[in-house]
């Protein structure tokens, strides 16, 4: 499995490069995110809170439909809860990241063209997550063999281009189980802004 892993990692990020050689609008961005992680582990809860993101988007085409792939580091922020002293008026909690690597591979469609002062446009596709590390706290023993390190998610997005800045909208759908051994999936919102070249 971790073979396959690298695999699809390798030929992301090889997909990636060829594509930005080609590229007719590279899009580095930056932006907020928030995380609906939220399921109960052996010992105490995991929720997700908000977090950051940056990385590098391409768009590969001229007319109303284009390709839309890119590369994102995702830091989110997750609260752990201790759920064995619920009779207790004592709440432990404490607070931790997890940083994981995006690759979207997206379809987009232009909605008022690309080359005016404004644009619209639309996107969707499939996202490949790599989780690359967790934060180890010292109350709780959360680290990053309790995620699946490799997860899949759908998403759907809207952005806006003005001028040569732009900003995006964007909601991940989890389709594969974000923790090991619970039930679950990760679902992300992100707010982003970036430079349009």
């Amino acid at each position: 499995m971790k073979t396959i892993i690298r695999l699809v990692c390798i030929a992301s990020f090889a997909l990636f490069a060829t594509n930005l050689a080609h590229a007719q609008k590279v899009t580095p961005r930056v932006g907020v995110n928030l995380s609906s992680i939220d399921r109960s582990l052996t010992d105490y809860d995991a929720e997700g809170r908000a977090g950051w993101n940056a990385g590098l988007d391409v768009r590969l085409g001229e007319g109303t439909f284009f390709l839309y792939p890119g590369l994102h580091y995702y830091s989110n922020t997750a609260r752990i809860v201790d759920n064995i002293n619920e009779d207790t008026r004592i709440n432990f909690e404490e607070e931790t990241t997890i940083q994981s690597l995006k690759a979207p591979l997206n379809i987009g469609l232009r909605l008022t063209g690309d080359n005016g002062l404004l644009g619209v446009y639309a996107r969707g596709g499939f996202t490949p997550t790599y989780v690359l590390g967790v934060d180890e706290t010292a109350d709780f023993n959360f680290n990053v063999d309790q995620l699946n390190r490799f997860t899949w998610g759908a998403n759907a997005g809207v952005g806006v281009d003005l001028l040569f800045l732009t900003a995006e909208l964007n909601y991940e759908w989890g389709m594969t189980d974000y923790f090991e051994a619970v039930e679950g999936r990760n679902n992300v919102l992100t707010l982003s802004v970036g430079l349009k070249f």
